[in-house]
């Protein structure tokens, strides 16, 4: 039995095509619609003739016009072709309804379905992927769970190049084909710089087969002369075979093809040219990032379908001029193409990268720089297509729920040694709570991993983390500050200190944990992998920690930190960083050219009331009641000298708490920055209480790593799982909006209220309970 696949825009142009390839009489196993139009699914019944020795197999799926219909089967009456038709349409109607009430359905019992349905369609999705994901979607997720769910799905299932080995082996002959303006030849020269890069000039050749346009040629043969490798134009398949022979076995051959419209009849002509090379030919295709998705589905759907060699994968370019990469990576998944590399540019060689599929999804679901969409949905449009009538209830599963949600809180007051009895609606709340803020979802979802599969990869993680800090920020390159600490730390037997890096923005708020370092006895240990056996100053270890992050950053960053030195700050000014210090008070200044101390300096400075507002997505400055302090903030120039140097000119930075009600000082913080970065003094007074309050968390997260036991690498894992959580502990406890999960959990522990050292642990338990209750 052969099983056919035919694909038209209606059921009846694709109905044609089956009687046209299999005859009247064709058995219809399925009909469904896909992709914007109908597929379906047919078979003659006919036993397969056993292949003859050395024939070349059949092409899926067939040319319509393969098999008359006369060679099938004699005629039938016309009456019942009919017949055939209806029933066909019929089946298909029918499986696309029931699809239809099935999805509708999935978006009314899980109401993040929704939001996530409208949001990836804002990204550049397709319907026909988002239904068959969002159908497995787990329910009672929050929004911002059911978005980090859909990220990790995407994730994995979006097919990238394992490793650039894998691409360029000995004897290699690749092809790019596409159609017409999608950037090629452009392609090809930054293919062609790699491969001369990895192995010199004498292991390329270049082919060309556009001999269209005019000067199409001369551009490749411009970029051979320039790598000084051999270029060759070809017209036929005799050309061609004579080329491709002629080249050594260890030579790599990379053509550039005439670009050819996906609805161009000439299409199977170009694969018959590749495919009579002479020897196996990977043929890539290229995506147009800026194109729309449709384009994109029907130009992978005919290059997959001209009869050549099966595509390889993919590159997608001109992603610098693309408004969202989700239809590209949509292709992508629903063909099957493994993407091999993303082109950002037309700079050769420099505008093309190599990136793992969480970074292709995380540059997909960053924020649009413009941020207005006008071919998406929006909340309201899909509120107005929605039906809101609701399914009916299972009774069973409606039983169960009852009793759970009777249940649970009985048992967990129990646990909490008497007390007021905990509402089913105060735990879900507490738990709704964790997934609407990035620190504490973050942390739930390293926890999760840690549980089940042990602790992440540093590395990895630090991508996953760095990506979701990203899409908290306005735009994707906003500014952003880097706040860095040490704490000295005992794990198991050795002693060390724990250099650690977190990524807020320039409002204060704390969105992720990101580099880790630890100084050992016995060597420097990184979550980029350089480990050294020599153990570098503190001064060299937080060098590295501002590159590291300075590297990642995809804006403008200020790095906080505490202390350092003049040399360290001079250091910063000449790598153009912007940096702030947190200093002592004694620091030695230089105000109007004459000595001075930073607490001198900043007694001096025109300090100004800092708006409430200023601090409104952060917990209260250093534990201090909020209804009883005022703070204000001031800058000024001071300038430091050094023997045989030049002044560096520099900003004194101070922050004040005073009480409200009788204009006593509280505390006071003082600070240096660099001239590089922000002036306002809110901002500045913002990073001064980030830097304040992740110094805070990372000393409560040490306690957990003092029993760590284990090789560096383990101890890297372990390092960014506890910043995380500490982060997420700190903001349980001292955040006013997490208030009512901080008093569940409080009431968990047996507690009237969440005291510092029991936030860890109180954390843990409130995912724990977010788990039973998922």
């Amino acid at each position: 039995m052969n099983i056919s696949r035919f694909f038209g825009a209606t059921n009846r142009e694709a109905m044609r095509q089956v009687r046209l390839a299999l005859g009247p009489d064709a058995l219809i196993i399925s009909n469904k619609r896909i992709n914007g139009g109908v597929e379906i699914l047919a078979t003659d019944q006919t036993p397969e003739s056993p292949p003859v020795a050395g024939a070349p197999a059949a092409p899926i799926p067939p040319a319509p016009s393969a098999r008359p219909a006369a060679a099938v089967r004699p005629a039938v009456p016309p009456q019942e072709q009919d017949v055939v038709g209806a029933i066909g349409e019929l089946r298909g109607s029918l499986e696309s309804r029931i699809d239809e009430l099935l999805w509708g359905n999935q978006l009314r019992r899980a109401p993040a379905a929704v939001m996530l349905f409208q949001t990836l369609l804002r990204f550049g999705f397709s319907t026909a992927l988002l239904r068959a994901m969002l159908k497995r979607l787990p329910e009672h997720l929050g929004e911002r769970a059911a978005f980090q769910w859909a990220r990790g799905e995407l994730v994995k299932h979006l097919p990238v190049l394992a490793t650039e080995e894998a691409l360029w082996r000995p004897g290699l002959v690749l092809a790019l084909v596409g159609p017409t303006g999608v950037g090629k030849t452009t392609t090809i020269a930054k293919l062609a710089a790699r491969c001369v890069r990895r192995a010199g000039p004498g292991s390329l050749v270049l082919v060309t087969t556009d001999t269209y346009r005019i000067g199409a040629h001369e551009q490749l043969k411009i970029y051979g002369q320039m790598l000084h490798v051999p270029v060759h134009v070809v017209q036929d398949i005799h050309e061609m075979r004579c080329v491709v022979q002629g080249v050594r076995d260890d030579q790599t051959v990379l053509i550039d093809n005439v670009g050819i419209s996906q609805r161009d009849q000439a299409l199977p002509e170009q694969a018959a040219l590749l495919a009579g090379a002479g020897r196996d030919v990977s043929r890539l295709l290229v995506l147009n990032a800026s194109s729309h998705g449709d384009t994109l589905d029907e130009v992978a759907r005919s290059y997959a379908g001209d009869g050549g060699t099966p595509l390889r994968g993919c590159i997608i370019t001109k992603l610098d001029e693309a408004s969202r990469l989700g239809a590209a990576l949509d292709t992508a998944i629903r063909y099957q193409l493994p993407i091999h590399y993303v082109s950002n540019g037309q700079k050769v060689p420099e505008h093309l990268l190599f990136l793992s599929a969480a970074a292709l999804v995380d540059h997909a679901l960053a924020p649009a720089q413009g941020g207005r969409t006008l071919y998406a949905p929006t909340e309201a449009d899909l509120a107005a297509l929605l039906s809101m009538t609701r399914p009916v209830e299972d009774p069973e599963e409606a039983a169960a729920a009852q009793r759970r949600k009777a249940l649970l809180p009985r048992l967990l007051t129990l646990s909490a040694h008497g007390g007021e009895t905990l509402a089913d609606e105060d735990l879900r709340a507490a738990v709704a709570a964790l997934d609407e803020d990035p620190v504490l979802s973050e942390g739930y979802t390293l926890w999760r991993i840690r549980g089940t599969a042990g602790a992440p990869r540093a590395a990895e993680g630090v991508g996953r983390l760095r990506g979701a800090a990203r899409r908290e920020l306005a735009e994707p390159d906003a500014s952003a500050l880097a706040v860095h600490g040490r704490i000295p730390v005992r794990p198991g037997a050795r002693r060390g200190t724990w250099v650690t890096s977190a990524c807020c923005g320039l409002d204060g708020r704390i969105l992720a944990a990101t580099s880790q370092q630890w100084l050992l006895a016995e060597g420097w240990y990184s979550s980029t992998g350089s480990h050294r056996p020599s153990v570098p100053s503190q001064t060299d270890a937080l060098l590295a920690q501002i590159d590291a992050e300075s590297g990642a950053a995809a804006g403008p960053v200020l790095h906080v930190f505490e202390g350092g030195t003049p040399a360290l700050w001079r250091t910063l000014e000449s790598r153009g960083l912007a940096w702030l210090a947190q200093c002592g008070a004694r620091t030695r200044v230089y105000e109007d050219g004459e000595p001075a101390t930073l607490s001198a300096a900043c007694r001096r400075l025109d300090v100004q009331p800092v708006a409430a507002e200023t601090f409104a997505h952060r917990p209260p400055l250093a534990g201090l009641d909020d209804a009883h302090v005022a703070l204000w903030a001031g800058v000024g120039p001071v300038s430091l000298h050094s023997r045989g140097g030049a002044p560096l000119a520099v900003r004194a930075v101070c922050l004040r708490a005073v009480d409200r009600r009788d204009g006593r000082e509280l505390r006071r913080w003082h600070a240096m920055a660099s001239l590089r970065g922000p002036e306002d003094p809110a901002i500045l007074a913002r990073a001064l209480a980030a830097r304040i309050d992740c110094q805070a968390a990372w000393r409560l997260a040490a306690a957990t790593l003092e029993d760590a036991d284990g090789g560096a690498d383990a101890l890297l894992d372990d390092s960014l799982a506890a910043a995380q959580l500490g982060l997420a502990a700190w903001r349980l406890w001292r955040d006013p909006r997490l208030a009512r999960s901080a008093s569940v959990c409080a009431r968990l522990l047996g507690q009237n209220a969440l005291r510092p050292a029991q936030a860890s642990a109180a954390l843990v338990k409130l995912y724990a309970l977010k788990e039973m209750l998922g």
